[in-house]
């Protein structure tokens, strides 16, 4: 009996104990983020370059298939990967993970102000 109740807090430890390398962070504005790195390099490429002129047509279709989210301001993300400038985050809540710019995501966003409390006025 103490063996099988060892077994099954063991397995509890080793599925829920150890923390997940995500790291929580936020939005710093409404930002494209999608499955495919392919696709957010597409997003970010200079809109001098000739081929983008089908690029809002292109990322409108992404957003409605799901394979690209818009972010918001101050949303909830989790870290999960990084890859040079681009990192993949998962919305709170969500399975999915999704690239965008690392410039886009603040890894040390404020706390929530509490009840009663006013929120600090951004400088700018």
């Amino acid at each position: 009996m103490y063996a099988r109740c060892a077994l099954i807090a063991s397995l509890f430890l080793a599925v829920f104990g150890p923390a997940s390398e995500a790291q929580a962070a936020a939005a710093r504005g409404s930002v494209l983020a999608c499955r495919d790195q392919a696709d957010i390099k597409r997003a970010f490429r200079p809109a001098s370059d000739k081929a983008a002129k089908d690029d809002p047509a292109f990322f409108r279709g992404r957003l409605q298939s799901g394979h690209c989210v818009q972010l918001m301001r101050d949303q909830k993300v989790d870290v999960d990967q990084r890859d040079g400038s681009l990192w993949c985050v998962r919305p709170s809540g969500a399975l999915d993970c999704f690239w965008t710019l690392d410039r886009a995501i603040d890894l040390y966003p404020a706390p929530p102000p509490r009840p009663g409390e006013q929120p600090p006025r951004k400088k700018g």
